[in-house]
Order: C-alpha cells, then sequence, then structure tokens
C-alpha cells in the first residue's frame, strides 16, 4: 500500500555509532530471554512482534514520516516536528477504537488516549534515533512486558471511574511532555531530520 500511495521511505539502518540504541536493544532481549519460562510468554511473545512490526512501520514509519517530509520540506523548526508527532499520534490513538468491539466506549477512550501519547513518544524516538527499528523494539517491549504480566485480557464491558479518567489526564500529559523533550533536547541532533534533509 506504501508502494502505490505514499512511497514513503523507510529510515531502518540505526546509526552504529552511537550505543545507547545497542544498549536497549541488549536490555529487550535479555528480559525476552528471562521470561522464556513463564506463564503468558508465546501470548506476549505474538502480541509484541504482531503489533509492534505493522504499526510502527504504518504509523510511524509512512503516516508520520510522510507528513514530517511535507512539513518540514522548506524549514524544520521544532513547531513543524511537534506537529507532525502530534498529527500521527492523534492517528495511531484513534485506531484503538477498534477495540470497541470487545469492550466499553469509556475504557477504550481511555486506551486510545494512553496510545496517543504512547505514539507521540515512539514517533519522537524515530525523529531522535533516525531508525525505525529503535522504535519497532521500544513498542514491542512495551507490549510485549504488558501481557506478560496479565495475558490476553478479557472483554471490558465496565464502567470507568473518575479517578482513572484524571490518572490517564495525568499520565497522557507526561507522554506528551517526555515526546516534546526528547524532539527539543539538541534539536539539531534529530538523525531523522537530517536523513530527510539529505533526500
Amino acid at each position: 500500500m506504501n508502494h502505490y500511495l505514499f512511497s514513503q521511505k523507510l529510515y531502518l539502518k540505526p546509526n552504529f555509532s552511537e550505543f545507547g540504541w545497542q544498549i536497549f536493544i541488549f536490555i529487550c532481549l535479555l528480559v525476552v530471554v528471562l521470561s522464556l519460562k513463564t506463564k503468558y510468554f508465546w501470548t506476549a511473545l505474538d502480541v509484541g512482534i504482531i503489533a509492534a512490526l505493522p504499526e510502527e512501520i504504518m504509523f510511524r514509519g509512512v503516516i508520520m514520516g510522510w507528513i514530517l517530509e511535507k512539513i518540514t520540506r522548506f524549514k524544520q523548526t521544532y513547531v513543524n516536528v511537534s506537529i507532525a508527532l502530534g498529527i500521527s499520534g492523534v492517528v495511531f490513538g484513534c485506531f484503538h477504537y477498534i477495540n470497541l468491539l470487545h469492550q466499553s466506549f469509556g475504557f477504550t477512550t481511555l486506551q486510545v488516549m494512553n496510545a496517543v501519547g504512547l505514539g507521540m513518544i515512539l514517533g519522537a524516538i524515530y525523529v531522535k534515533s533516525g531508525s525505525l527499528f529503535i522504535p519497532i523494539a521500544f513498542h514491542f517491549i512495551y507490549d510485549f512486558s504488558a501481557t506478560l504480566s496479565q495475558g490476553m485480557p478479557e472483554s471490558h464491558y465496565v464502567a470507568v471511574s473518575n479517578s482513572q479518567v484524571v490518572l490517564q489526564i495525568i499520565c497522557f500529559v507526561i507522554q506528551v511532555w517526555i515526546a516534546f523533550s526528547i524532539v527539543h533536547y539538541h534539536f539539531e541532533n534529530n538523525l531523522l531530520l537530517q536523513k530527510i534533509e539529505k533526500k
């Protein structure tokens, strides 16, 4: 679909001179290996792979990459990058309304808010690292760890409490702040922007 609609280049190759991502990947692999004998290991592995790969390719690689290239064509600014993060995060979050098939609107909306914030962080990691491989690994370990602890959740047709809403709003604000901080910190070192500029 990307080939016919967007023709968006996916930036997968990490910067081999940076050791931070290598340490992170090693920790992810270590978590997976140490979890081999747990009850929900295979379910968690399935969920991690099935969610991380296609979602990151679509929402960060294609959608955010395309928006970023269009919006920063003339000038790469913090505001332009923040807009691209916001749009792709909202699209990613709204995609999770598909969960209405097996849970309530209130519970799904909390999930959507979390997904918007998480999507913005994943987008910021892509912008900073210049490699889609890093947010794929981050997304995988996030879903893997969540599923490993509790298995696949059953349907949630329950009322959402006010405290849950307030807690999710606070978490959302923190997530957005983290995403913007990642991009803003040494803005000139955002490797994805450097790759787009050279394209």
